[in-house]
């Protein structure tokens, strides 16, 4: 698997990602009826977008290709991304409703992607001490977070729950590297995000939470 062309090719990609993950948004059933985030595709296209515009071609193409081989099978990833995430936020009901129709998560799989949220958490560790209001208007980075809302961690879990084996090695294979290098990859998250947003930066963004 080779990179991108140029960066125009790069960014179709992504784009056609996000409206593969918004259409499967749409599907999915929250036990307390529609959830007004299904109805907000700014929002959700700058979040996905600021996740994915921090990947490399490598990790983009090869999750491009889940979702397409998700598609074939019939497989809805969001609503798996989300069912996961109960095994914390409602475990009764994930052990009795959910767990039975997931796909098994093998030990190997489960390895990588423990190791790639511990990464995870610890960048936004970095920015929560850096940046505290930008922080706070977030979700809690661990679970177990008393605010009631679903923290970094689970939702990172959940999430990678849902990605190839390969797809998780690259991503190991880029955290590994960006921990080497000192390099926080959810700093390059956010700021995208902040910018699609207005703002002109990180800092600006802080100074006017």
């Amino acid at each position: 698997m080779f990179g991108f062309k140029d960066e125009e090719e790069r960014l179709k990609t992504i784009e056609e990602i996000i409206k593969s993950e918004w259409n499967m948004f749409q599907r999915v059933n929250n036990i307390g009826g529609r959830a007004s985030c299904q109805d907000d595709w700014n929002t959700f296209h700058i979040m996905r977008f600021s996740q994915f515009s921090a990947w490399n071609d490598l990790m983009t193409k090869s999750y491009a290709k889940d979702m397409e081989d998700a598609l074939k099978q019939g497989r809805n990833l969001i609503m798996e991304k989300y069912a996961y995430m109960m095994e914390y936020t409602d475990p009764q009901y994930y052990k009795s409703e959910l767990e039975p129709h997931l796909p098994d998560i093998d030990s190997e799989s489960m390895n990588m992607i423990k190791e790639i949220t511990w990464y995870m958490i610890d960048c936004e560790k970095e920015i929560a001490a850096k940046y505290p209001k930008l922080s706070r208007s977030g979700r809690p980075i661990e679970a177990g977070d008393a605010s009631g809302f679903t923290s970094v961690e689970t939702y990172a879990e959940g999430e990678l729950k849902t990605y190839s084996k390969e797809t998780l090695r690259l991503y190991l294979d880029y955290v590994r590297a960006n921990r080497a290098a000192g390099k926080n990859a959810a700093m390059l998250v956010q700021e995208t995000m902040v910018k699609m947003y207005g703002y002109s930066s990180i800092e600006d963004a802080e100074s006017k939470m």
